[in-house]
């Protein structure tokens, strides 16, 4: 399952009080996704995620993306097996002359109630006609 946002910062929003984009997710494992900064940022928009307290992306604390023209691939490999599934995403803006904006996606694989285990599909094999080891 893909999730994509698109988030426009105001000029002038400042670190202490960024704006917090909210993106609701459901149970599973978040595999990876992307932040793409369009071009005209030019350094002033940054870019923080975090589950509850926990700086996500980037990993480093007190580190942010903040480029231009340019896709950074997330590659993750989080369970999300408890509720919220949420991801805050903060941004700011350091610029004093334009608002700018930036697109964000997450790649989730849902995870069933039901866990899946080598022993319980070999029990499958035997309903399927065809060769069967012994």
């Amino acid at each position: 399952m893909d999730f994509i946002r698109y988030i426009s910062t105001p000029l002038g929003t400042a670190e202490a009080d960024p704006t917090i984009t909210t993106i609701k997710l459901t149970r599973g494992r978040l595999s990876g996704g992307f932040v793409f900064f369009p071009s005209g940022p030019a350094g002033n928009l940054h870019f923080q995620a975090r589950i509850g307290a926990h700086q996500l992306i980037p990993f480093n604390k007190a580190e942010s993306y903040h480029m231009d023209d340019c896709m950074v691939p997330l590659h993750l490999d989080i369970d999300l097996l408890t509720p919220p599934y949420i991801i805050d995403c903060l941004t700011w803006n350091t610029s004093i002359l334009y608002d700018h904006a930036m697109t964000v996606g997450f790649y989730l694989t849902p995870k069933s109630r039901r866990n899946n285990t080598i022993s319980g599909m070999a029990a499958l094999e035997t309903l399927c006609e065809g060769y069967h080891k012994p």
